[in-house]
């Protein structure tokens, strides 16, 4: 009966495990970007994609820009919390964003309205911005 207890034990923790690793890493300050090679610096921008792991950027620009695909998660421009971007509205606007594409994401679309407004910007979904073209 304790080995039953014990595998029951040990699948509930590769379960729970296995659920927590799905979900992005918290994305680190200074880390490299996945794209362009800069470091991190600003987490209201940062965002991520898994692609054979969880792969940081320091911009939506950044990520637009990569080829790579997966699930992707943006923070919210307000909290810095990670979250898949069919919760999220993307502004484009004239402020200043990492990469210079004044690109930023909102969980609320209040938010996002008043700061388009702010920036003589537009919001829409992450489906709905097209990235630069590359060089």
């Amino acid at each position: 009966m304790p080995s039953a207890r014990r595998a029951i034990g040990i699948a509930m923790i590769l379960a729970l495990n296995s659920c927590s690793a799905r979900g992005p890493k918290p994305i680190a300050l200074g880390a490299e970007c996945a794209a362009c090679g800069m470091s991190i610096g600003d987490l209201r921008f940062g965002c991520e994609r898994e692609s054979g792991g969880w792969l940081q950027y320091d911009s939506i620009e950044c990520l637009l820009a990569d080829r790579k695909t997966g699930p992707v998660w943006l923070a919210d421009y307000d909290s810095q919390a990670l979250a898949p971007p069919e919760s999220l509205w993307i502004v484009k606007g004239d402020f200043p964003s990492p990469m210079g594409g004044g690109l930023a994401a909102f969980r609320s679309r209040v938010a996002a309205d008043r700061v388009a407004a702010e920036t003589r910007g537009t919001v829409s979904r992450l489906e709905g911005v097209t990235p630069r073209p590359s060089p």
